[in-house]
């Protein structure tokens, strides 16, 4: 009983401590230095908090992956350079992602940016699932993408996919790119990348057109940070920050007709063009009815291309 009553006091007192660790400033406004969460499970071990931001410079690499064995290494290898830490949080991936990710963190990882995390719960896939699920529960979107965000170490932080490469010729503009912004007026910035198929034979197509741009690089702290929409979970902020555009195609975001691409959603009747147009290419591309009007090839050994460091005999 003692330690129940010990326990409620202390998630009663962390619903205020942000107001505590603020400070007044001229005409009696009120800044918060952090914004605690906890989760609705009462697992003390996955509350967190969000500060108003970071002082070192730098930009972080917010890497939440599952199941990505087939294309692990492809993205690590091609962002190694490009940011100062890369932070992986593995949510209960079943087959050797982590084997793989340990090794790259190993054998290439020098300068220690690999930060190795793992979130043990199921997670809300998108669509009902999400909606119905509340906000500060380990298993939502938003409080996992919170969680994921609070082990990030500097100003910067880029939201980065597991199925993501870092395109070999846009590799050193990105890179002068998170160098100049640390000393920027701080905004959001859209990153645009383009979806690369793979058939089941092997071969590589880009849907002509098909370039899509969301906001990716972002200043840390709780404001932005991730809130609850109908289908899944959006950064915003409580005092809106600009948002500019990186020029140049940056990533490609990978999708593989052996794998199952969109098991993360709860429908197949997606609610934005983008998700129905990716859909309907993928589907496409499984079912090799590929077009030239629609549909450009590339060469086999393009991801090897883009990665000429890789000599593990994994990257085939």
């Amino acid at each position: 009983m003692r330690r129940w009553i010990r326990d409620q006091r202390k998630r009663l007192l962390s619903r205020y401590r942000s107001f505590f660790l603020g400070k007044r400033i001229n005409e009696g406004r009120f800044i918060a230095r952090k914004v605690d969460f906890n989760n609705v499970e009462g697992l003390l071990n996955f509350d967190f908090s969000l500060f108003s931001g970071r002082e070192r410079n730098g930009t972080s690499a917010m890497l939440r992956v599952k199941n990505e064995e087939a294309k692990i290494e492809y993205c690590l290898r091609s962002i190694l350079t490009a940011f100062d830490e890369i932070v992986v949080v593995d949510n209960e991936s079943k087959d050797k992602t982590l084997d793989i990710v340990r090794k790259i963190k190993e054998e290439t990882d020098r300068e220690d940016k690999i930060k190795i995390f793992s979130y043990p719960f199921k997670i809300a896939r998108c669509g009902s699932e999400h909606w119905n699920t509340p906000e500060n529960s380990v298993h939502s979107l938003v409080y996992y993408y919170n969680w994921a965000l609070s082990q990030c170490s500097h100003r910067y932080v880029c939201k980065w996919d597991g199925d993501m490469v870092l395109r070999e010729e846009a590799l050193e503009s990105f890179k002068i790119f998170l160098q100049r912004i640390q000393s920027q007026t701080t905004k959001c910035w859209i990153v645009p990348g383009q979806t690369l198929y793979r058939d089941l034979a092997g071969n590589y197509y880009l849907a002509k057109g098909e370039i899509n741009g969301e906001v990716r690089v972002f200043p840390y702290g709780f404001n932005p940070r991730y809130h609850k929409a109908e289908h899944w979970e959006v950064l915003k902020g409580e005092r809106p920050l600009d948002i500019d555009r990186v020029d140049a195609i940056v990533f490609y975001e990978l999708k593989f007709a052996d794998e199952e691409e969109f098991s993360h959603w709860t429908t197949t009747d997606f609610p934005t063009p983008r998700k129905r147009r990716e859909w309907e290419n993928f589907q496409l591309i499984k079912e090799g009815k590929v077009t030239d009007s629609r549909f450009e090839e590339l060469p086999a050994c393009l991801l090897n291309a883009q990665l000429p460091c890789i000599t593990n005999s994994r990257a085939t």
